[in-house]
């Protein structure tokens, strides 16, 4: 038995094939974002990506309160490792593309909610106004998603 089927084997006596396997791929994708964007991203423009920034941001404009850094932290991990990779599911179920495809859809509609979307909702130009972080959050986003499609894949040999 090859190390893959011993893997997926563990998950499958798990009972729960497809969510163990969505919840690992989401953790694997959340260590890739977080590595691009306080790694990788800093070395490129001098700054990391700071999605907790934009939490913190959100709550104070739509809320008329701050959460601390450390909490918002956390939105952003739970939102990276569960709701993300279910909603990349849910779209690549819906419309059938193969798991690259649909990687780089969810990729894409992710960044445009974060930068059209929410920046706007938290007081932040449209697109942050197409600077280099912008398309910096774009491949970010990117490298988040298709290690999530990637690994989901490869754990339900789909």
């Amino acid at each position: 038995m090859t190390q893959h089927h011993q893997h997926t084997d563990v998950l499958a006596r798990s009972g729960n094939l497809p969510l163990a396997a969505i919840l690992l791929a989401g953790l694997a994708g959340q260590a890739i974002f977080e590595i691009t964007a306080l790694v990788l991203i800093p070395a490129l423009l001098g700054m990391p990506l700071m999605p907790a920034a934009l939490v913190t941001a959100l709550s104070q404009s739509l809320l008329g309160f701050d959460v601390a850094m450390g909490a918002a932290w956390a939105v952003h991990l739970v939102a990276g490792i569960v709701a993300f990779p279910l909603g990349y599911l849910a779209l690549r179920r819906a419309i059938g593309l193969s798991w690259s495809a649909a990687g780089t859809l969810w990729g894409i509609v992710l960044w445009l909610l974060a930068q059209a979307v929410l920046a706007p909702l938290a007081g932040r130009p449209f697109m942050l106004g197409f600077v280099p972080y912008t398309w910096a959050s774009l491949g970010a986003h990117l490298a988040y998603t298709l290690v999530v499609a990637f690994a989901n894949a490869r754990l339900t040999r789909r």
